[in-house]
């Protein structure tokens, strides 16, 4: 009998271990907008939910430069902006992991805070260019959970601001003409 329920204790810590951490549930996707600064300006925003692509801009549309932010350890340079918000209130999102260009953020500790709170949400602001126009990031919602992969496209003929103000095409052509 004690071998039995050494046995039964033993599954059980297994079968606990093996759910920690992403796993095999599969969530909806989020829901995803611009973020509250509207980060890089006034661009077209198309989120495909099923797809989980996110296309931001449009013909003849400028992404906008934005200074540095230290406070948010932004480089300066041009960037967009989103808000992804949890697919499920019931999640338990304080274990949640954000992996975006390299970097691994664990404990949910890129969720915003507000009054000391944790919200269900994040915002990000990654920098976009002429020669990089896409941008992935895969999120684990809740222990147990499947990773979701989203990816932020810059649409066909969306220009650039630089740091003068000037557009990116715009300032080529002075060259070399000038």
């Amino acid at each position: 009998m004690k071998k039995l329920r050494i046995f039964a204790i033993a599954f059980l810590i297994v079968s606990v271990v093996a759910l920690a951490g992403c796993g095999e549930k599969e969530l909806p996707s989020a829901k995803v907008t611009r973020d509250e600064a509207r980060t890089g300006g006034a661009l077209s925003f198309v989120y495909d939910q099923k797809e989980r692509l996110i296309t931001i801009g449009g013909e003849g549309e400028v992404v906008q430069f934005s200074s540095a932010n230290e406070a948010k350890n932004l480089d300066e340079g041009t960037r967009v902006g989103i808000r992804v918000t949890a697919p499920d209130e019931s999640l338990k999102i304080e274990n949640a992991t954000l992996k975006m260009n390299g970097v691994k953020y664990v404990s949910g500790d890129f969720l915003e805070v507000v009054n000391g709170q944790k919200q269900r949400y994040f915002e990000i602001q990654p920098l976009v260019s002429e020669d990089d126009k896409k941008v992935a990031f895969t999120i684990c919602w809740d222990e147990g959970t499947k990773e979701q992969t989203y990816q932020i496209v810059i649409a066909k003929g969306t220009r650039f601001m630089n740091k003068d103000g000037e557009l990116e095409e715009e300032k080529s052509s002075q060259t070399k003409n000038g």
